[in-house]
């Protein structure tokens, strides 16, 4: 606790999607990411660090761990390369290393695809997976997310399953992942975001 505020850790934090709803709810929130490029986007207080390293006793104090290890390791895009070879469990494991010496609970979030590497998940939400401590909410499911375009109308779904194959004005798009043609060199980072709603209900699930 720091004057009364919960205190949230946030491994792999990336641009902060954790964040943004642990603040919101009133947590402190400190964030571990080895990609300094996140250290001026990130809302709360950014340690440049490899996650791999850091010593879970540390983190005795905190009310709960929040971990997002890199998803290309478990995207399923990996399957199109022929005899893909086996995922790098490195970043999980150290995940769950530092909840065991830390001893207070943990949500693991990562794609649909870790499943067959890191087991049933417990909840999901769209593409959101997640593993370890996670609260029972809303009768046990996990709030829609708020705003964004339908799927139907979003150019940037384009190319996969239930993609449009026409724009609302008419047009035909080209063949395109998300964000591929996005020049923003954080483009993969704001895809992988956790949505504000869903962060917001983990966060109250522990306090």
């Amino acid at each position: 606790m720091d004057g009364g505020r919960p205190l949230a850790i946030d491994l792999f934090c990336g641009l902060g999607g954790w964040a943004e709803g642990f603040l919101a709810e009133g947590y402190r929130v400190v964030g571990f990411d080895i990609d300094p490029r996140f250290a001026k986007l990130y809302p709360g207080e950014f340690v440049l660090a490899d996650v791999s390293r850091l010593d879970g006793q540390r983190f005795r104090k905190a009310n709960v761990i929040v971990a997002s290890p890199p998803c290309t390791e478990f995207t399923s895009l990996r399957f199109l390369r022929k005899d893909p070879p086996p995922p790098d469990m490195r970043c999980v494991l150290s995940s769950w290393r530092i909840r065991d010496e830390a001893g207070v609970p943990m949500v693991m979030e990562n794609v649909e695809g870790a499943r067959a590497f890191i087991g049933p998940e417990k909840a999901h939400r769209g593409p959101w997976y997640l593993w370890g401590d996670v609260p029972i909410l809303f009768d046990g499911r996990l709030p829609w997310k708020e705003g964004g375009i339908p799927r139907a109308q979003n150019p940037w779904l384009v190319g996969y399953p239930g993609g449009p194959k026409m724009l609302p004005d008419g047009t035909r798009p080209r063949l395109q992942a998300w964000g591929r043609r996005r020049k923003d060199p954080l483009a993969q980072a704001l895809r992988a975001k956790i949505p504000l709603p869903l962060a917001r209900a983990v966060a109250r699930g522990f306090l």
